[in-house]
């Protein structure tokens, strides 16, 4: 992807940037995270007051992001950034680490009345409720339990439009059943864990996310190095913006929205904070079209170009591949409208314009290119799963057809590696180089190892004798 810098969202709009630059004095060469923690914010920010009519349903404006990229490259540190910020300006957070379902959606504790009669208190949970919920480690989330797989589950349904029926998360516990309205908006950071990406495929939290994945090699991490001791023994660079200037802008821009709200509902200020939120949330609706509008003449031409430039980006792209990238489209439609939106925000304006359409798309375009060339270049769909198998299948017949060993302590079952390779060679005509280089990356999984001297002996794995994927 581009450099934030180069963005024309960044370029016209002075307070982005200064955003973006305070961003990296904390998490340095993340300038594309930078960015989408910008939105996380204003998305969370604006979750109470802002509905985007579509058709016979809504948008909401939150923006959830999940950031996969090495370990120690900036994404846990880049929280103290964004957590400040999020406390400075009075929007609220929550850090999940791990927990039980109750802990996300809620419990019932018992309690005494006066009597000495037990009552049903409800407890609220993490995803009750309106904040940034920060997911620190979200391999978590990835690990395929019961447990993460409910979570999920969860997750997904607080990602649903603010105020629609499958917002509503439902968990049934002894003293009744809780259902739960989810306004939290999800930060989710992860290193990129094995199976990963084959988890993109069937889970369906990575359609309703903005996925950001970085590379990170040395070199990269050596430049980061540099640029951090360039800064021992130095204070913080002075900005043309100040972090209390960007502050002020997330503040500014709450009073501004609530104060629009206040106006289209003809609402005092007391009214709607006594409000209940589903009477709220009924208001929101039934006014959303006039708090922000689309301008007539661009906003849908805008749309629609956006959409034929997502795409063509799926142009050449096999069946498989194709199927699984046309499955995020829907999400890339919904997010160009919401970042138009908060870029309308940005720019203080209630009219959504064909140029903000143009903005969120030259972002949203290059993270959707980004995720097509990751799942191209990683994921195992389709000719690349017939490929595995044949290469598996191949290793196999050559282990076979080597003679085996017993060694001492260890067992049966044992053949040389060297000999191994030897019949893999000729059974497909390949030098011993690339038969080496063909077994690191099918077959090494496929065998437990061992030394017998300074020989050695490798042996099928029990899961690969009984026909499972390794």
């Amino acid at each position: 992807m581009k450099k934030a810098q180069q963005y024309q969202a960044v370029k016209k709009y002075p307070m982005f940037d200064a955003y973006i630059k305070h961003f990296g004095e904390i998490s340095i060469d993340n300038d594309i995270p930078a960015m989408l923690s910008f939105f996380f914010l204003q998305g969370q920010l604006a979750a109470p007051y802002v509905r985007i009519p579509w058709g016979a349903s809504h948008l909401d404006p939150r923006v959830h992001c999940f950031w996969i990229q090495s370990s120690r490259t900036g994404k846990s540190i880049a929280w103290e950034f964004v957590g400040s910020i999020a406390k400075d300006a009075n929007i609220p957070t929550a850090l999940y680490t791990s927990g039980t379902d109750a802990g996300l959606i809620g419990s019932f504790h018992i309690e005494h009345d006066g009597d000495g009669n037990e009552v049903y208190v409800q407890q609220e949970g993490l995803l009750n409720g309106r904040k940034g919920l920060n997911f620190d480690e979200g391999s978590i989330l990835l690990n395929p339990n019961r447990h993460s797989q409910e979570t999920v589950l969860y997750l997904q349904s607080a990602c649903n439009p603010i105020g629609s029926n499958n917002n509503t998360l439902v968990l049934h516990q002894r003293g009744g059943t809780l259902e739960t309205e989810s306004l939290v908006s999800l930060w989710i950071t992860t290193y990129p864990p094995a199976g990963v990406k084959e988890y993109v495929l069937t889970k369906g939290i990575f359609q309703r996310v903005l996925l950001y994945w970085s590379h990170w090699d040395n070199s990269r991490r050596e430049n980061v190095s540099q640029t951090r001791a360039k800064m021992a023994f130095k204070k913080e660079t002075k900005h043309k913006v100040s972090y209390d200037e960007v502050v002020k802008y997330f503040t500014d821009l709450e009073k501004r929205l609530k104060n629009k709200v206040l106006e289209v509902t003809e609402t005092t200020l007391l009214e709607w904070e006594e409000m209940p939120r589903l009477e709220q949330e009924e208001l929101l609706q039934d006014t959303m079209t006039e708090v922000f509008s689309a301008d007539e003449h661009t906003f849908h031409a805008g749309l629609a170009a956006a959409i034929e430039d997502y795409y063509e980006l799926m142009q050449g792209l096999g069946p498989g591949i194709g199927d699984v990238v046309a499955s995020f489209i829907p999400a890339m439609e919904n997010y160009t409208v919401i970042l138009s939106t908060h870029i309308a925000m940005l720019e203080g304006v209630w009219v959504v314009t064909g140029d903000h359409v143009d903005m969120a798309k030259e972002i949203l375009f290059d993270l959707f290119r980004n995720l097509i060339q990751w799942l191209e270049g990683e994921v195992e769909i389709g000719p690349k799963i017939a490929e595995r198998a044949t290469q598996r299948n191949k290793w196999i017949v050559s282990f076979n057809n080597c003679e085996g060993y017993v060694i001492k302590h260890k067992g049966d079952g044992w053949k040389s590696k060297a000999e191994v390779l030897k019949v893999y060679e000729a059974q497909t005509g390949i030098t011993r180089q690339t038969a080496y280089s063909h077994y690191e990356k099918w077959a090494a999984k496929m065998f437990d190892k061992t030394k017998d001297g300074t020989k050695v002996y490798i042996r099928l794995k029990e899961e690969v004798k009984n026909g499972d994927k390794v």
